[in-house]
C-alpha cells in the first residue's frame, strides 16, 4: 500500500496520545515530540521527531527498503539527522546506511559494537564496519547510556557487553521518553534478554511496545508482556516473511491481553504523536 497518500488517525480510548496511520512529517518543527515507524519491509526503522525538529533514526531497514526511508525523508524536507542509532549489524536493521550516509547529514552515528570478524563470513558485514565504524561521529552504546534531546530521552537497557554469540540478543533495548509518552524498543531482543531485564527489576513500562524480532516466536513471553503493559504494540514486518514472521501465537498472545496491534506492512507508515 502507498502509505504516504492518505491519513488516518485513530483515537485510542484511555490513550494520552494519538496514532496516525501515514501520518506525515512537519519540516517546520511541532510543539510535541512525534514517534514514526516506518513501513521497511523486512526490517525495521523508528523516526523519532522531537519538539523542537530534530531527528532520531533508530535502525534504517535493508539494503533495499532503506530508500523508502530516503524518500520520505526528502517529501518531508529532512536533510539533517541528528542521530543514526543502529540496534545491531544485521542487514535488515542495518542496510538502509549505505543509501543514507551520502545523501543526508547525518551527525551522529550510534551501534552497540557488535564484533564483526576481519573476514565475516557476509562481506556486508565488512562494508558496514568499514562505512560506519571509520566515522569521526561514531559511538558505542551500552546499559545504562543515556542521550537527551528537548522533549526525548533515550535510555539504554541492553546489552551490558556484546560478547554473547547471539547477535539477536545483543542488540541494543532502548527506552524513550517523548514528552509523556513512553516507548520501549526491542529491536530483536528475545526472551533470554526479557529474563534479564526482568530480574534486573528495570522499569520496562511503556505505553508503546516496539515487538522483539519482529514478533518471532523467540520473544515477548507473556511474563514481558505483563511487565510492559502497553496499550499498542508495533511488528515491523513485511508481508509473507521467509521465517513466518509475526508468529502465530505472538499474535494470539497479544490479542488475549487486549493489546492493539498494528503490523508495518499491512497498516503503513504511522505516528505516535506524544503531549
Amino acid at each position: 500500500m502507498k502509505s504516504y497518500c492518505f491519513t488516518v488517525i485513530i483515537f485510542l480510548l484511555l490513550l494520552p496520545a494519538v496514532v496516525a496511520v501515514g501520518g506525515d512529517v512537519s519540516s517546520a518543527g511541532v510543539r510535541y515530540p512525534r514517534v514514526h515507524f516506518l513501513n521497511v519491509g523486512e526490517g525495521a526503522a523508528t523516526l523519532i521527531e522531537t519538539g523542537n525538529n530534530k531527528h532520531i533514526l533508530i535502525d534504517c531497514g535493508n539494503v533495499i527498503t532503506g530508500a523508502r526511508i530516503l524518500d520520505f525523508c526528502r517529501r518531508f524536507g529532512i536533510k539533517d539527522l541528528d542521530a543514526l542509532i543502529i540496534t545491531h549489524p544485521h542487514a535488515d536493521h542495518m542496510g538502509g546506511v549505505f543509501q543514507l550516509l551520502p545523501e543526508l547529514n547525518i551527525k551522529r552515528v550510534y551501534d552497540n559494537g557488535q564484533p564483526i570478524p576481519a573476514v565475516p563470513q557476509c562481506d556486508i558485514f565488512r562494508w558496514y564496519a568499514e562505512a560506519v565504524r571509520r566515522l569521526a561521529f561514531y559511538e558505542i552504546l551500552r546499559r545504562g547510556d543515556q542521550l537527551i534531546w528537548p522533549g526525548v530521552v533515550i535510555d539504554v537497557l541492553s546489552p551490558t557487553d556484546t560478547s554473547g554469540k547471539n547477535w539477536n540478543d545483543n542488540a541494543l533495548v532502548l527506552r524513550v521518553k517523548a514528552g509523556d509518552s513512553s516507548l520501549l524498543l526491542m529491536a530483536d531482543a528475545g526472551k533470554r534478554v526479557e529474563v534479564a531485564l526482568m530480574t534486573a527489576k528495570v522499569d520496562l513500562r511503556a505505553e508503546v511496545l516496539q515487538v522483539g524480532h519482529h514478533g518471532a516466536a523467540d520473544a515477548s513471553s507473556p511474563a514481558f508482556l505483563r511487565a510492559v503493559s502497553p496499550r499498542l504494540a508495533v511488528i515491523s514486518v513485511n508481508k509473507d516473511n521467509v521465517r513466518g514472521y509475526p508468529a502465530p501465537e505472538t499474535i494470539a498472545r497479544l490479542q488475549r491481553l487486549g493489546i492493539k496491534t498494528i503490523l508495518t506492512y499491512q497498516d503503513g507508515d504511522f505516528v505516535w504523536s506524544c503531549r
